[in-house]
């Protein structure tokens, strides 16, 4: 089994779209959901956030086309600050069924090993790193600590700073990325 990395889909998302280089929104969700499509069947995918701008309908829709779209996976989500899911938002314990019903796991952020380091698994970067230009929203659910993989800047780089790589779809040409190259990025 091959271990995938993604962040930062928004489907429906329209502004993310146009940022993307992208006119029409379904053509860009077309593209993010071939990228899961494509990934063998069997496959592990871990997803790290932001499936879609998280308005309701817009987060059914995006739950909806990945449960079509990533059936032959087993995937599972650290959610980003627009899923309804994330424990910043008051409500996520009534939504967090309708995440399970297509996610094999759900939670704030994960840790594994990797090459016997610690490494998490979490949708934000550090403390005090946000989008260029903008003060850090959400501090207190972001980890201190040495390694993490995370999305939400919408990188073009993947490498983010010491010991952090983005997994965001713009750091990666809009597909999901083998851990195997992650971990080339996280510890070199």
């Amino acid at each position: 089994m091959n271990v995938w990395l993604t962040s930062d889909l928004h489907l429906g998302h329209s502004f993310v779209a146009r940022l993307r280089g992208f006119d029409d929104v379904d053509k860009h969700d077309e593209a993010v959901l071939e990228g899961i499509r494509d990934l063998p069947k069997g496959d592990r995918l871990w997803i790290l956030g932001d499936l879609s701008r998280g308005s309701s309908e817009e987060e059914r829709r995006a739950l909806q086309l990945l449960k079509v779209h990533g059936a032959h996976l087993e995937m599972h989500l650290t959610p980003g600050n627009h899923d309804s899911c994330h424990p910043i938002h008051r409500s996520a314990h009534k939504t967090q069924r309708m995440f399970l019903d297509v996610f094999h796991s759900v939670q704030a952020y994960q840790k594994l090993k990797w090459e016997g380091r610690t490494v998490y698994l979490n949708h934000f970067p550090r403390p005090g790193m946000d989008h260029p230009g903008m003060p850090s929203r959400h501090d207190e659910v972001r980890l201190h600590s040495e390694f993490i993989v995370h999305g939400h800047l919408h990188s073009r780089d993947p490498d983010t700073g010491p010991g952090l790589v983005d997994v965001g779809q713009d750091a990666w040409g809009l597909q999901p990325v083998r851990q195997a190259e992650v971990q080339r990025v996280l510890f070199s």
